[in-house]
């Protein structure tokens, strides 16, 4: 998926509106304009749409993890390269989500995973048990977090 749609499906999910989504990345000290925010936001196929860089999705994550969690900004030393399985790892601790919420999340769309699946989708790239997480995965997860947030009537 691109980085444009997890934050598109992210903000249809958790029912954030602009204002939310800045202050997000403010805690981040990421400072984007309301232009280039809504621009991001836009259907793709609309005119003056443009994609989410990496950079901004990972901020983005990271700011909402401070933002649910209340966790102080933390300084790293190596940025890691934000590919599925970190997009996923993020979310599940910025929303704090137990092993068998995240199940649950994924038979609200329909998705079947088991729990050693999810754990080896969170284990480290260099464990041999490691697993790639895939598009359809992600997408899965943020079709599940939209019915779970839905039904519940909890939202951020």
């Amino acid at each position: 998926m691109k980085p444009s749609e997890i934050l598109q499906e992210l903000k249809d999910a958790l029912n954030l509106n602009r204002a939310q989504m800045m202050h997000i990345y403010s805690l981040e000290d990421f400072l984007i304009s309301k232009d280039r925010l809504d621009s991001i936001l836009k259907n793709s196929s609309k005119k003056n749409s443009s994609n989410a860089t990496y950079e901004e999705l990972g901020i983005f994550l990271d700011g909402l993890v401070q933002y649910k969690r209340g966790l102080s900004k933390q300084e790293s030393q190596e940025e890691a390269i934000l590919d599925n399985n970190l997009i996923f790892k993020k979310l599940r601790v910025a929303l704090n989500l137990k092993e068998y919420e995240l199940i649950m999340i994924f038979e609200l769309a329909e998705f079947t995973i088991s729990k050693s699946m999810l754990k080896d989708i969170f284990r480290s790239p260099a464990h041999p048990k490691y697993k790639e997480c895939t598009n359809a995965t992600i997408k899965a997860f943020l079709i599940g977090l939209n019915e779970f947030y839905f039904d519940s009537g909890e939202y951020l």
